[in-house]
């Protein structure tokens, strides 16, 4: 009789394990840097370090201390520490940052939201500072390190202090060259005239070819314009609006597309409001010379060149 083959027998299937409790803290630290919600806990051995974390990206560091969930233990200890921390007076304030353990990564994330905040408001001096982003790069996560470098090299470059800014260059590692890069370039530029840039009139929407003291201003503020009110600017700051576009040429002759309807949206608004400015319609005009974190405040000196550039962490909330 003829062979007959069986049927095969379809194979089973391979569902993916699920994440660990280490992945999911992943998961939950770029939730934050996207300024997503965290995803909900998990249950079981991991609970306590994910609240943590929760806990460290929702409270206020302006007037509260994250809650600790940790039952007795090393985690405990360590979120006591610094809840502990967040109350020593300032001038008391080194060592305590030099030995708190980062084990966790919402210690590192509530260190880092909480000493920003210090920062803000003028409560840290400027050693204490480099302390706490010291403390920050040297352990935890590598978001919060991340954070940390970014904060100390717009410190650095605002208070134009190279000797902080070889040093955190020499620490910086591979992946964080090219921020170190851009960084470079701006130290470069500081004490000379700026480089030609193209910028567009508003309102009129046509084009100059200019350096920043070429502008009539000696501070420029570049910031990207808010969708609800114009900043209000004192009269010797010119504002320099940035397009969030990254891919145009920035030395095109005429500006494409939906960034035209953008150009001509500012217009009207400052039209109506009296005002000028001016529009680079590319981020690349600006990437290209090192600024790649808004707002920036710069300043000049009395001969047209570059005095200050405060960008990003270390820019003022107002001109």
């Amino acid at each position: 009789m003829p062979f007959i083959t069986p049927p095969s027998t379809p194979p089973a299937e391979v569902r993916p394990a699920p994440p660990t409790a280490a992945e999911l803290l992943d998961q939950a630290l770029d939730a934050y840097d996207w300024g997503r919600p965290l995803p909900a806990a998990p249950k079981g051995p991991g609970a306590a370090a994910h609240h943590w974390l929760q806990a460290a990206a929702t409270f206020d560091p302006h007037q509260e201390r994250p809650a600790d969930p940790f039952p007795a233990g090393p985690a405990h200890r360590e979120a006591e520490a610094l809840r502990a921390l967040m109350k020593v007076p300032p001038a008391h304030l080194a060592p305590r940052l030099t030995a708190l353990p980062l084990h966790q990564p919402g210690t590192a994330l509530a260190l880092w939201r909480w000493g920003q905040a210090q920062v803000r408001e003028g409560r840290f001096r400027p050693a204490l500072r480099r302390a706490w982003e010291d403390r920050l790069l040297a352990k935890g996560p590598g978001l919060t390190r991340g954070y940390a470098l970014r904060h100390a090299l717009c410190w650095a470059l605002a208070e134009r202090d190279e000797a902080r800014f070889a040093a955190l260059k020499a620490r910086a590692d591979e992946a964080a060259e090219p921020v170190v890069s851009h960084f470079q370039r701006l130290f470069g530029l500081l004490g000379g005239r700026s480089p030609v840039l193209r910028l567009w009139n508003l309102p009129g929407q046509d084009y100059q070819d200019l350096r920043l003291d070429e502008l009539g201003a000696r501070r420029l503020w570049i910031l990207p314009a808010d969708a609800e009110a114009l900043p209000d600017l004192p009269a010797d700051v010119a504002w320099i609006i940035p397009s969030l576009d990254a891919g145009l040429d920035d030395r095109s002759a005429s500006i494409p597309g939906g960034l035209a309807a953008e150009a001509q949206a500012l217009s009207a608004r400052l039209q109506a409001a009296g005002r000028t400015a001016r529009f680079v319609p590319s981020r690349v005009a600006f990437e290209d010379l090192g600024m790649a974190w808004f707002p920036i405040l710069i300043e000049l000196d009395g001969q047209g060149n570059l005095r200050t550039v405060r960008m990003g962490d270390a820019a003022p909330r107002k001109p």
